[in-house]
């Protein structure tokens, strides 16, 4: 059956979603308020959407749409959007099953385009960036995890190691695992977000333990970096690299993401915070050796959304996380399609969070404008 699309009044801009708790059920408002204002006032017309609530018949979708005058959001139909922004995060894989077919759908129809494409895992995006001679030397060892022998060779070939799951976010279901003089130690956090701090003398319990940690789940193994601060505190970099109003990579900004004290990851969801990068880096590291990670970072982090496009296909925005060693070098931790902003939030320099927020909003407008032969210059 061949669908329909609704006339359309404005060029138009769908925020794609997952539904979430309370009135209206979307998540993300005030951030998505802002996308919505800014993109009225360059003329188009911003709602929110679900992928499991379209009318193919009559091309149109069941969505919200955010009124100024009445401050509120809005229910109504709107027709099947010319541009797509992604950010629908599946809570399990049966929602991302259940709405697979619905966003294949979408992209595949003419007067459709989305403005990047979700990447699928933590596996295929380092196997992407291996390939690259110039992320190469910046990629931690890594290999997927197959069942418990493999932590047994790597906790007796390297001492210690990282687990981490092959999907999700925030810090979720992590576990550094050590061997010491005590026994083994593993800590880490649950797929609550829960922390978990355990000692085992027997390795035949540790391999039992992290067996029911990890079952159902895809893992990786990867090399644990010593990555934290002279007080023991776990840091990372989140550099936020964007597509901007002429569909050109930008980096946005970066900021520090410091760890409570005895976390295993740096995540805000985890308790952290975030601080000015260059300072922090200088206290750490003394200004000369601060200058080149900074420098360094900024590369690596423009050269990750170049790598992955030419395997990927088509992306607008990236959360590069990247960590320093104690000698100073940078790695690439994860790379995230549908990155958060809160990092930002926290910094001095407001235009970074403004540009942060208006970006997708502005790269929308470009493909728009690309569409009908009259990009901005």
């Amino acid at each position: 059956m061949k669908t329909k699309t609704a006339r359309r009044t404005a060029q138009t801009v769908g925020i794609m979603v997952c539904p979430s708790a309370g009135e209206p059920p979307i998540p993300e408002k005030l951030y998505f308020r802002r996308l919505s204002l800014l993109g009225q006032k360059l003329g188009l017309t911003v709602f929110v959407f679900f992928p499991n609530r379209i009318d193919w018949e009559r091309g149109r979708v069941v969505g919200y749409a955010y009124r100024e005058p009445a401050k509120r959001w809005e229910k109504g139909f709107f027709p099947i959007p010319d541009t797509i922004y992604d950010r629908c995060f599946y809570s399990n894989p049966h929602t991302y099953v259940a709405y697979r077919e619905p966003i294949r759908k979408l992209a595949s129809l003419s007067g459709t385009r989305f403005l990047g494409y979700g990447l699928k895992g933590k596996w295929h995006v380092h196997e992407m960036l291996m390939r690259d001679e110039t992320l190469r030397p910046h990629m931690p060892e890594t290999e997927l995890l197959h069942d418990s022998g493999d932590v047994r060779r790597w906790l007796e070939e390297k001492g210690e190691l990282f687990l981490k799951p092959h999907g999700g976010s925030h810090g979720k279901g992590v576990l550094h695992i050590r061997q010491s003089a005590e026994g083994i130690q593993a800590s880490g956090r649950t797929a609550r977000n829960e922390t978990v701090r355990f000692s085992f003398r027997s390795q035949r319990r540790m391999l039992e333990w992290v067996a029911r940690f990890t079952a159902g789940r895809k893992y990786l193994l990867q090399r644990y970096l010593t990555l934290r601060t002279a007080e023991g505190d776990a840091f990372d970099i989140r550099a936020l690299v964007q597509k901007n109003r002429r569909g050109l990579w930008e980096l946005t900004g970066m900021a520090v993401r410091q760890g409570a004290p005895g976390s295993v990851t740096s995540n805000l969801h985890g308790g952290g915070h975030a601080e000015e990068t260059a300072p922090f880096l200088r206290r750490a590291y003394g200004e000369e050796k601060a200058s080149r990670i900074v420098d360094t970072a900024r590369n690596v982090a423009l050269r990750v959304p170049e790598v992955l496009e030419q395997y990927h296909g088509r992306l607008a925005e990236l959360g590069v996380d990247l960590g320093v060693d104690q000698e100073g070098n940078v790695w690439v931790l994860e790379a995230n399609s549908k990155p958060g902003r809160s990092a930002f939030a926290a910094l001095s320099d407001k235009q970074v969070s403004l540009n942060a927020i208006r970006n997708p909003i502005l790269y929308a407008k470009y493909l728009l404008d690309s569409r009908n032969g009259r990009p901005d210059p």
